[in-house]
């Protein structure tokens, strides 16, 4: 039995099956199991069998073929990066609404659904104005990205003790891949500058799954746009430096981008 597989447990009818991670299809009839608990442990048994790459998934659909979907892009934005450049770009008062940006993404893509992920910054003890201010165009921005069409806002926590954020990326890099494993999309975008992605995006690949990148200028990473088909640069400001990257990516695609009104 192929490596390139997982475990899936259907938890209505309790049936265990080992698919594979490219087709979907199952090796052989579902075992079936008494309940969930026993269900996990069929599984765990599996595991001890034969190697098992990408462990257990579960489900609450019957187990059939997947084919896989037609035409659907899901976009996954890291936004708090995302709203951190737009701030060093245009400065606080002037950064562009999240509307614009999806405008823009539109325009490079056919997008079927936006994954959106970010957290908020306690305001408990800030006195600073500064911050108090990023604090309250956070939330203005947050709560435009909410009221876009076809978006799933998740939201993280940030550390009690560090203030830095947890539960996002991680979030994230676990939902690329098992969307690919579960063949949700045939396209994946990420909108990160966040280089501890690349990753996950290399498991993407092996599914067999195309992968874009978008960047803002002065988010760039370049282990990501090694990762990708098309990586693509909306250069605001026209500040994106050609020179700061390495030799091999030729593929690179820098688009000027006009202030949003």
């Amino acid at each position: 039995m192929s490596a390139n597989n997982y475990i899936l447990i259907n938890q209505d009818s309790f049936e265990v099956s080992v698919c594979n991670a490219d087709t979907g299809n199952s090796y052989g009839k579902p075992r079936k199991a008494r309940n969930l608990e026993n269900a996990i442990e069929i599984a765990q048994q599996f595991e001890k069998e034969s190697p098992i790459e990408y462990g257990i998934a579960f489900t609450k659909s019957k187990i059939t073929k997947r084919p896989k979907t037609d035409n659907k892009t899901y976009v996954y934005i890291d936004g708090t990066n995302l709203l951190a450049g737009l701030a060093k770009l245009f400065g606080v008062n002037k950064i562009p609404k999240f509307k614009s940006v999806v405008k823009e993404l539109n325009k490079l893509f056919e997008i079927y659904q936006i994954y959106f992920y970010a957290s908020y910054t306690s305001q408990k003890r800030v006195k600073d104005p500064k911050i108090l201010k990023y604090i309250k165009l956070e939330k203005d921005f947050f709560n435009q990205v909410k009221n876009t069409k076809n978006l799933y806002f998740y939201k993280g926590y940030r550390s009690l003790s560090s203030k830095k954020e947890k539960g996002v990326d991680v979030h994230l890099a676990v939902d690329i891949v098992q969307d690919a494993i579960f063949k949700k999309y045939n396209k994946a975008v990420i909108f990160s500058g966040d280089a501890d992605f690349a990753y996950a995006l290399e498991v993407v690949k092996k599914l067999n799954y195309s992968v874009y990148s978008v960047f803002l200028p002065n988010r760039f990473s370049l282990a990501i746009a090694f990762q990708s088909l098309k990586p693509t640069i909306l250069n605001y400001k026209n500040t994106f430096n050609i020179n700061n990257t390495k030799k091999g990516l030729a593929k690179l695609r820098i688009i000027k981008m006009k202030d949003p009104a």
